[in-house]
């Protein structure tokens, strides 16, 4: 299909109202079923070769717009009796979580808050977090779900652009979060102790010293006892529900909008998918809550289904495979950081893994030898799934594309776009390109954020409306669409050095170093101050440690085999890392991903090595 042809299909297509949009749908999953047949045009967001793996009939199933706390409410009052809530021993039924909700609700609209208005929350997952956002919803407020580990500048900045009045915050962060807003708007803190929901309260209370603007949240919620109910606020298209942060691991983090449609079109889109929602599983929340995977992922889907949310705050890989264990987590997305914890033979044992059946990995490189690796724990320890791959930004409401145990998988593959989100890839013109090449993935999702909070210039780069009136948001990623909808996400457009005035893109580097088996991790950065080489810092996996820490020498032949390697893959020196940093492992930010910031700033341990052949010539230096 020439350019012209696609404009012009793209013109027609412009004009079809909503069941028109319906019956083609229809029509492109069976002609990619082969249930019937006709041309395919070669451009994904044309031919949408996803769909033979979506149930349309649940993805268009009519629905009453709803707010999320109407949402959990209406679908389990007749769950009262089932369980909620997880946490250090408590096990929070339905009824008691709704309870709680109304709890706070009246709090809050005893201390002044109102629809619209900002609360900030400072808390990890714990019960409390989860009754504020509800609560909060219930009477049309908006939760400021805020990491404690922003700096002062930027706590302040974005607590007062928000002109948020109170901040819920756990008694652990309490002592350097009261530092931080000092300067802000903020009047009243609800110091909110972590095991205040569980029976461990009364072993381990908290000893945290209140100042004067601070009060504990049980004695909060009792100053709402004055009234008497709070009435549900109604849905309306585009309310805010909810402040989340884009993770900031390369550059500035953004305070991210979500209204209450982000959320809903979210875990709706997941019924299409043909996944396990049933309310006898047990979904464990690790993922922080201002992050939207977080909130809406690991929080209001499995609520939404009147499923079992287990929570533990603390985001160590030791806990986390323990927990996993221990309490037969069926559902979790979490970060290659804490899967590796699988890898340690201390900590699995010969544990029974039968029950974790939905292993959902995002948010960090997974390289395939790691991936095989772990997947291998799962499977000799009785599990039944892979780990599933996912995608997706806080800026699109977490979810872009996955795989699930129905969706056609492919060796570094992402999956398929989640149910009623619409992936392609452009070039730098903003012209779609075909199948199998490469350019920025541009998403067309209901799910999606309103915007960045008072930022119109960012929000307006973020998206782009083309001119067949389709809104995009622009990820800023690299990828690639095949012919059976796969998405492959390669890494953020920004990742790549200038080397010797030649723009090399870094993952592309990593991806030859990762392929040696010896390796179990990379990441390439450039030379701190240096503009001539690339870095790389490298993880072996624990075999091969053991040889290098035996036999030195090892060492440099493995980097000389990389270097090859990497020469003779794009034949450019510029693309040949020469200094290198052997790393026990990656630093990560706290209760996120991969310092990146830490990485850049690194200036000892390095190795400067160089020894590979170019055309026959062998240059060495060390």
């Amino acid at each position: 299909m020439t350019k012209e042809e696609l404009i012009e299909l793209k013109k027609n297509l412009k004009d079809l109202n909503e069941e028109e949009k319906k019956e083609l749908d229809y029509y492109l999953k069976d002609l990619a079923t082969g249930k019937i047949q006709g041309p395919k045009v070669g451009y994904p967001t044309i031919d949408r070769p996803w769909l033979k793996l979506v149930d349309l009939d649940v993805l268009y199933k009519p629905r009453t717009k709803k707010t999320i706390y109407q949402e959990i409410y209406d679908n389990n009052r007749d769950n009262l009796n089932g369980i909620a809530i997880e946490f250090y021993g408590a096990k929070i039924k339905y009824k008691k979580l709704f309870e709680e909700i109304d709890d706070l609700a009246r709090a809050l609209v005893a201390n002044g808050v109102k629809k619209g208005d900002m609360v900030t929350i400072s808390c990890a997952g714990i019960p409390e977090t989860t009754y504020a956002f509800y609560a909060l919803s219930k009477i049309g407020a908006c939760a400021n779900s805020m990491s404690p580990f922003f700096d002062v500048a930027g706590m302040t900045e974005r607590i007062n652009d928000c002109d948020s009045k109170i901040l819920l915050v756990m008694d652990q962060f309490y002592p350097s979060v009261k530092e931080k807003v000092k300067e802000s708007t903020i009047e009243k803190i609800v110091v909110v102790p972590t095991l205040n929901s569980s029976p461990l309260r009364f072993v381990k209370p908290s000893k945290v010293e209140l100042d004067q603007n601070a009060v504990l949240y049980n004695q909060f919620i009792k100053a709402g006892k004055v009234i008497a109910n709070v009435k549900t606020a109604e849905y309306e298209p585009d309310m805010p529900v909810a402040m989340v942060y884009s993770s900031g691991s390369t550059g500035s983090s953004k305070a991210i909008v979500l209204s209450n449609d982000s959320f809903q079109n979210s875990i709706h889109s997941y019924e299409a998918c043909n996944m396990d929602l049933s309310r006898d599983l047990k979904d464990y929340q690790v993922i922080p809550p201002w992050f939207s995977t977080g909130a809406s992922t690991a929080m209001h889907l499995p609520l939404a289904n009147g499923a079992t949310v287990f929570m533990d705050p603390r985001f160590d890989r030791k806990v986390f495979v323990e927990n996993v264990i221990k309490y037969k987590i069926n559902v979790v997305v979490a970060t290659t950081s804490l899967y590796t914890g699988f890898l340690e033979p201390e900590l699995v044992k010969d544990a029974d893994l039968s029950h974790f059946t939905n292993p959902f990995q995002g948010g960090e490189h997974l390289g395939k030898e790691m991936k095989e690796a772990i997947e291998k724990v799962f499977h000799d320890h009785g599990s039944p799934s892979a780990l599933k791959i996912g995608y997706g930004q806080c800026e699109c409401g977490a979810g872009i594309a996955t795989q699930t145990d129905d969706f056609y998988r492919s060796d570094g593959s992402v999956g398929i776009p989640i149910p009623g989100v619409v992936c392609g890839i452009f070039d730098e013109d903003r012209n779609e390109l075909p199948y199998n090449e490469r350019g920025e993935i541009y998403v067309n999702t209901k799910s999606g954020m309103i915007g960045y909070y008072n930022k119109p210039l960012e929000t307006d780069k973020f998206f782009y409306t083309d001119p067949f009136g389709t809104k995009w948001s622009c990820t800023g990623d690299i990828g690639s669409i095949d012919e059976e909808g796969n998405l492959f996400v390669y890494g953020r457009a920004e990742d790549y050095s200038m080397v010797n005035g030649e723009k090399v893109y870094n993952f592309d580097v990593e991806e030859v170093i990762a392929a040696d088996e010896d390796i179990q991790d990379v990441d390439i950065m450039p030379v701190n101050g240096n503009g001539d080489t690339l870095v790389t810092h490298i993880v072996f996996n624990d075999m091969y440690k053991q040889l290098i820490t035996n036999n030195p020498k090892m060492l440099y032949e493995k980097l000389s085999d990389i270097e090859q390697k990497v020469y003779d893959e794009f034949r450019n020196e510029n693309y040949v890392p020469t200094v290198f940093k052997i790393r026990d492992e990656f630093p990560h930010a706290l209760f996120g991903k991969r310092d990146l910031a830490g990485l850049k700033k690194e200036t000892e341990g390095f190795i400067k090595y160089k020894e590979y052949s170019k055309d026959r010539e062998k240059v060495r230096e060390l």
